[in-house]
């Protein structure tokens, strides 16, 4: 009879534990399901339909026949494949050599060049893509009067260029310079971490430094190379800002301003022709993504790291350490030193003049005077602290969610949940914006009241990071061992209040570096907030976009460098919380095991 007694609350707690978590699972399949999944079919299904999304026609193929036949499709996939391949083919080459100066050989200040290759991250895409046209441009670019004013000393007179940003070049040229850091980060883990053991041995055999290069390193660097070079052709893929701002002017379109194009620039909005476009690139996406994650999971047949300890071994570079420094110079001139040069000079100008004497004595802070004291500013800056804190919350809580389901249950489908978050990553953002564009203009989703407000908006920057988030959130969920949980149910914790008063904490510094990642991505993006943009909703990155729009580049600039400076803070402080955070999770792991 005591052991009746004594099961049956045992008993209770095992079917309880199995609701809640078919429970959870079944909240966390409703979510994903609103976010990524509706949207995604909604663009689909309308793709097919003639007439308004508040008033949908008959059924038709004549969009995809009509796409299709056009020249328009394939010049914008061609011009997307080229300066996507070349942009990736520059990122990949530079960060593959620099990551091998940095971890390899004995360059001089190798921690601190650590740093400043990824400091160009810190420039929002649109900031990067402006200041280029002012160095760039054919007339008044910068760099170009220097060039010209360099040819006259020799007899050649130009009347513009030589150079000349608004070309299919051009494009290439901000798109690989852009992309260098990424790549960066993707490779350099895998060039410290190899046992340089297969390189002695090949040396030991004979073979020559070069000949070992490439006949033992490289190959087995191979793998991290070509997922990363992978990455930086998806993400180019996407790439929306340069596009924007220098490919429409000079009428090259790639697939994501061809949407924009169609979606906002032409009255009135073909909504069947653009819901095609979008799924098309969709597809484009999706394959590459595939083919990406087909590539990790054939990682390991490379993996050459054993329980053996070893250091990485460095290469002495000689009389060259100083002249390849200079290469890293040029890289951070071309990044960080001449964008930011230029925008902080525009910045201080009534009107942009190239720099002179006589431009010197107008520097004024007028335009940060005008925009602080403007009735449009706060307004604009209380719009983007909103999107960017509840996106950075709502990403995380979403993705925590999500990595609970698929690390602590055993549910079945669980993993088809994972691999929903690579869907979102393989969903460009400007299609992102326009399938919750038409779906929350349609019934019964309309009668939600977020289209127009900022919260369209979150909800647009929500689907894109979940990617990135559920995968830092599923290595953190991981890491914790369930003893400590299964220690908290034995005490009578239910299983909601063990993941917030046990895991949450253990996991605090991923849930922080999440969420400090998030906040500054979404305070700077920019093809979500300019594709779902109203008089309600505008942010930072979409004012600064109309006033370069409207020819306005003192206050383009200056809103610029206030966002950079921001951003800066906030990177700063977050660097300064993670450790903390660190701190607290450590203590919490103490007390737990305690």
């Amino acid at each position: 009879m005591m052991t009746g007694r004594i099961l049956a609350p045992k008993l209770l707690r095992d079917a309880w534990g199995k609701l809640h978590n078919h429970l959870h699972f079944a909240f966390v399949v409703i979510v994903v399901t609103w976010l990524v999944i509706i949207p995604l079919l909604n663009l689909i299904v309308f793709s097919f339909r003639m007439g308004h999304p508040t008033s949908p026609g008959p059924w038709t193929l004549a969009k995809y026949i009509g796409i299709f036949s056009s020249a328009v499709l394939w010049n914008a996939l061609l011009n997307t494949g080229i300066i996507a391949g070349c942009g990736t083919l520059i990122s990949i080459g530079c960060a593959a050599f620099f990551a091998y100066l940095v971890e390899r050989t004995d360059l001089p200040w190798r921690e601190m060049l650590w740093t400043l290759i990824v400091l160009p991250m810190a420039i929002p895409g649109i900031l990067f893509a402006m200041s280029w046209i002012l160095l760039l441009s054919p007339k008044i670019g910068l760099a170009n009067i220097v060039l010209r004013h360099a040819a006259s000393l020799f007899g050649i007179e130009l009347s513009d260029g030589p150079l000349n940003i608004y070309t299919v070049g051009g494009l290439i040229f901000l798109d690989g310079l852009r992309g260098v850091p990424t790549a960066f980060l993707l490779i350099v883990g895998s060039m410290r971490m190899m046992d340089p053991a297969l390189e002695e041995a090949a040396e030991a055999s004979g073979l020559s430094k070069s000949k070992t290069f490439f006949l033992v390193t490289a190959p087995l660097l191979w793998p991290a190379v070509f997922g990363a070079a992978l990455y930086s052709f998806i993400s180019s893929l996407e790439s929306f800002e340069g596009a924007l701002a220098i490919g429409l002017p000079a009428n090259i379109f790639m697939l994501s301003t061809l949407i924009y194009f169609q979606a906002r620039m032409i009255a009135p909005t073909d909504y069947g022709a653009t819901a095609a476009y979008g799924v098309i690139f969709v597809l484009v996406m999706l394959g590459f993504v595939w083919w990406y994650l087909k590539i990790l999971r054939r990682k390991e047949m490379f993996a050459v790291i054993t329980g053996r300890g070893f250091r990485p071994r460095i290469h002495g570079l000689g009389r060259w350490r100083y002249p390849i420094f200079g290469i890293f110079v040029i890289y951070l001139i071309l990044t960080v030193l001449a964008p930011t040069l230029v925008l902080l000079w525009a910045s201080l100008l009534p009107i942009y003049k190239v720099p002179s004497l006589e431009a010197l004595g107008r520097l004024t802070v007028a335009n940060y005077h005008a925009l602080v004291t403007g009735a449009r500013f706060w307004p604009v800056v209380w719009n983007t602290v909103v999107v960017s804190i509840a996106t950075s919350g709502i990403t995380m809580i979403c993705a925590l969610l999500v990595s609970w389901v698929v690390v602590r249950t055993r549910l079945r489908f669980r993993f088809a949940l994972d691999g929903l978050m690579y869907v979102s990553y393989a969903v460009p953002t400007i299609v992102i914006a326009l399938a919750l564009a038409m779906m929350y203009l349609q019934v019964p989703f309309k009668y939600v009241p977020v289209y127009g407000t900022v919260w369209i908006i979150v909800v647009g920057l929500v689907v894109h990071y979940l990617a990135f988030a559920t995968r830092l959130t599923n290595s953190a969920v991981i890491q914790v061992h369930r003893e400590l949980e299964e220690a908290a149910h034995t005490s009578g914790i239910r299983p909601g209040g063990t993941l917030l008063w046990v895991t949450v904490p253990l996991i605090a510094p991923a849930m922080v570096a999440g969420s400090l990642w998030v906040f500054t991505h979404a305070s700077r993006a920019f093809s979500i907030p300019l594709m779902l943009a109203s008089r309600r909703n505008e942010v930072l990155a979409v004012t600064m976009w109309n006033y370069w729009d409207n020819g306005d580049v003192g206050l383009t600039a200056a809103l610029g460098m206030i966002l950079i400076v921001t951003l800066a803070f906030i990177t700063f402080g977050g660097r300064r919380i993670i450790p903390r955070a660190f701190e607290a999770g450590t203590a919490s792991i103490k007390g737990q095991r305690s």
